[in-house]
């Protein structure tokens, strides 16, 4: 293997050990059955079930739980290196409606991430692997660790994880 790919690699146990760490905090994400399918340093990927207390008056999932999905995923893909991150903006566009049942799959991916800024696009899909929802958002390093103690256990110190 090449340096590069041991370096991604490397990468990619640091962004799942991440999501391994922020999961147990991210009462949000536990309250609304938001699971982790995958956490690359790339792409994640998260999945929720429309349930009927997450209907409106319409009788179709409220956007602000779509929103909600499309936001978990973001903040595990924008904190994979470790380095504490916060949304600095965020909005989506709904394209069709999700119903009571329906298994929702939030995939994020890394548009672009320079210095403390990043941007990333989040599709959110049903079980048809129809399009629901398309969230883009910006995000903001901030100081610290997005897991405490985890860049010692990789080698990292506090900046270095980028």
């Amino acid at each position: 293997m090449t340096q590069d790919k041991d370096h991604t690699i490397d990468k990619d146990r640091l962004a799942q050990a991440v999501a391994e760490g922020m999961y147990p905090r991210d009462h949000a994400a536990q309250g609304l059955g938001i699971e982790l399918l995958q956490t690359r340093s790339d792409r994640a990927a998260v999945r929720m079930v429309v349930r009927e207390d997450m209907l409106n008056f319409h009788g179709t999932c409220h956007g602000g739980f779509m929103y909600a999905l499309a936001g978990s995923v973001f903040a595990y893909i924008c904190n994979a290196d470790n380095r504490a991150t916060v949304a600095q903006a965020g909005s989506i566009n709904y394209t069709r409606a999700a119903h009571l049942g329906d298994v929702l799959t939030a995939t994020a991916h890394v548009v672009n991430a320079a210095g403390r800024i990043g941007v990333y696009d989040v599709e959110v899909r049903n079980q048809k692997d129809e399009v629901v929802a398309l969230f883009r958002g910006q995000s903001c390093k901030i100081k610290g660790e997005s897991v405490p103690g985890l860049n010692a256990q990789f080698g990292l110190d506090d900046t270095s994880a980028s």
